[in-house]
């Protein structure tokens, strides 16, 4: 657990220093790692004690390695469209970082703007697996080393909180086996990393807690640092993670903590304040009901959201959906005996802490998120619900093999599920959320059921002979997972058929057809997109491609907090403006300006011909690739009768300067002539 913390914290460390400078590259990386390489051996003898291999129970490793193996196999096969907002942002900001060799805010135009100055800990790891191959081949499944994070702290937590080895693998299980956590392990969001961090943060606060040592303190700082620069949403839950100190008495040592947090989340808030006003831009920030930073808009406009959800009654789905709704019936009665164990044993410390921390996340979640319709933001609460399932264990066989069956039986009907919903009046975004899919697709069954033999087989050899029993682990696992990917890059291309049973994204199918040509027939280009901020796939695999958002109007080096500056305090719609401010999918406020719009699409109000093509030749554009608006924005901002944003219009009279490449009925491709 040190170990990976340290690692993520170098990685970070690394790309916000080199980040800073403009000398983002393999060859920074590589000498400082290579001089931290050198200085670590100074210090640390080179003799190291033989690794131990963990006694793996097998009806558990028969269940969750070949379950990695798929994620892994899915992963590399159908990431990054297994998941909207890494094609949208996630991945897009380390490619640009990449480019240009510095960090910058990069525009996020047709979308939500906080995502362009959101803190950047994930991506900068992303950015890091981009170095080796200047592609996405390991970041599309980024996420893979903090599910392994996320699950040794439930292990280590459990442990801690009196469970044996063998029953404190069912929290790590679960959580492998919540939907949510599944389908971000096969792509590159970071909501897994911020849930990972949240989950590592509360294991090492309970270590320096036993210890009192600084030096655990100072380390459990680092991790939350490196959790609050995940996302905004860390914010939210930090409170949970900060009272620790304070659980069993203040501890003043955990002052030690303050670098750390300072070091690995500080420089992404301090930016926003200094360049764009706000340390949580573009919501402007509020202490007591004072305003302290003046940002695009009040965090009260963020509830103007068809995600924002008021309705307790449809709490109970929000949080099925947050385990996955299969899940979720296997692990409500399981808790509940484990916080009836722990009430009865008496075990408070830290028992009590842990048992409390997911109802802390709920309610924080319910009264401060604004999108609290959004169950993926609860991952950090499902991480940590999962440890009183180790609770119910005791000293009595019987109970504990009865309950060893139960578990094995609910994992089992997980990975199978049944082709139902649970009976419930729920919105139209959430009209899918209670199914009970399994999560391995039907026809993989019998693959994954061959897997399990095979895993039980080689587990039960090496517990027979446990002497150097790792590196075949390691490289068996490494070969079923290149097995899988073949055979699932086949089945992929064949009839789009994966693995593993994952939500939709609802990227269009003609938006995938134009992205194909595109990886056909460009290269070493600039593309200029508009329409949808669905860019990453221009970039091609490689990053041969230079992809960004070009403004229409005189400024255009413009970015959104630029135009904020002087149009906050406008109203919402005025005569001949190109755009107007609204909520996500709802109407603004009524007799609102524009700082009560959570969309003000300040970038949109205004444009002209000339000035788009002036600011097109500046950048050294060579493609035009437009798209028809989303839902969220097709209302809102103007569009030709078949749903293309102005830039169509512009391109497509001007056939002097722009040529028609390729068209379907949601995207347009031109080339643009160089002067």
């Amino acid at each position: 657990m040190r170990a990976a913390t340290l690692a993520f914290a170098a990685i970070v460390l690394a790309g916000l220093t080199f980040g800073s400078l403009g000398l983002l590259g393999t060859g920074s990386y590589l000498a400082a790692f290579a001089a931290a390489t050198g200085f670590s051996l100074v210090l640390v003898p080179r003799a190291r004690p033989p690794i131990a291999t963990p006694r793996i129970p097998i009806h558990l490793a028969m269940i969750a390695l070949p379950l990695l193996a798929f994620i892994v196999a899915v992963g590399l096969v159908q990431s990054p469209l297994t998941l909207y907002d890494a094609v949208s942002y996630h991945l897009v900001f380390p490619a640009r970082w990449l480019q240009d060799h510095r960090l910058s805010i990069v525009p996020t135009p047709f979308s939500d703007p906080a995502q362009a100055y959101q803190p950047g800990n994930g991506e900068l790891f992303f950015l890091w697996l981009m170095l080796p191959f200047r592609g996405d081949l390991l970041a599309r499944i980024g996420q893979l080393p903090f599910l392994l994070l996320g699950a040794a702290s439930l292990y280590a937590i459990a442990r801690r909180c009196g469970a044996l080895a063998g029953h404190a693998a069912y929290a790590p299980l679960f959580f492998l086996l919540a939907r949510p956590v599944m389908e971000q392990a096969v792509g590159a969001d970071v909501d897994l990393v911020c849930a990972a961090t949240f989950l590592a943060a509360i294991h090492l606060g309970l270590v320096a807690i036993d210890s009192d040592a600084p030096r655990d303190w100072a380390l459990w700082g680092v991790m939350l640092g490196l959790f609050a620069g995940s996302k905004y949403l860390a914010l939210v839950y930090l409170p949970v993670l900060l009272v620790l100190p304070l659980w069993r008495g203040p501890r003043l040592k955990a002052l030690w903590a303050i670098p750390g947090l300072a070091a690995f989340a500080l420089p992404w808030y301090a930016r926003n304040w200094i360049v764009a006003g706000s340390p949580i831009y573009p919501s402007s920030l509020k202490v007591l009901g004072l305003m302290v930073a003046h940002g695009a808009f009040a965090r009260e406009a963020m509830n103007n959201s068809v995600f924002h959800v008021t309705s307790p009654g449809l709490l109970p789905a929000i949080v099925a959906h947050a385990f996955g709704a299969a899940t979720a019936l296997v692990w409500l009665p399981a808790w509940l005996g484990g916080l009836v164990v722990v009430a009865a044993r008496r075990r408070w410390w830290p028992g009590a802490y842990v048992a409390t921390v997911p109802f802390a996340v709920l309610l924080l979640f319910w009264l401060a998120v604004p999108d609290n319709g959004d169950s993926r933001f609860l991952l950090p609460a499902v991480g940590v619900a999962m440890v009183p399932l180790t609770f119910s264990f005791g000293a009595d066989r019987r109970w504990n093999a009865c309950l060893h069956a139960a578990y094995l039986i609910g994992a089992l009907w997980i990975l199978v599920g049944a082709p139902r919903q649970l009976p419930m009046s729920l919105p139209w975004f959430m009209g899918d959320w209670l199914a009970l899919d399994g999560l391995v697709s039907p026809h993989s069954l019998p693959v994954f059921a061959a897997a399990m033999a095979a895993t039980a087989g080689l587990v039960y050899g090496v517990r027979r002979r446990p002497t150097n029993a790792v590196p075949p682990l390691i490289a068996a696992f490494g070969i079923a997972c290149t097995i899988l990917a073949i055979n699932a890059k086949a089945s992929y291309t064949k009839d789009a058929s994966s693995l593993l049973t994952l939500s939709p994204t609802y990227v269009r199918a003609g938006m995938i057809d134009g992205w194909a040509w595109v990886h056909r027939n460009v290269t070493h280009a600039t593309i200029a997109n508009s329409g949808n901020n669905l860019p990453y796939p221009l970039f091609e695999d490689d990053l041969t491609n230079r992809v960004r958002y070009v403004n229409i109007d005189r400024h255009a080096d413009w970015r959104f907090h630029d135009y904020a500056r002087g149009r906050k305090d406008a109203p919402v719609d005025a005569p001949g403006r190109l755009a107007k401010a609204s909520g996500q999918l709802m109407p603004s406020l009524p007799e609102g300006n524009a700082e009560s719009a959570s969309r003000p699409r300040y970038e949109r109000w205004e444009g002209y011909r000339e000035a788009w093509l002036g600011n097109l030749r500046s950048a050294a554009v060579t493609h035009v690739f437009v798209s028809v608006l989303s839902a969220y924005e097709i209302d809102f901002v103007s569009h030709n009768t078949e749903g293309f944003p102005i830039e169509d219009d512009w391109a497509r009279t001007d056939p002097g300067a722009f040529t028609l490449l390729y068209e379907n009925g949601q995207v347009r491709i031109y080339a643009l002539a160089q002067p």
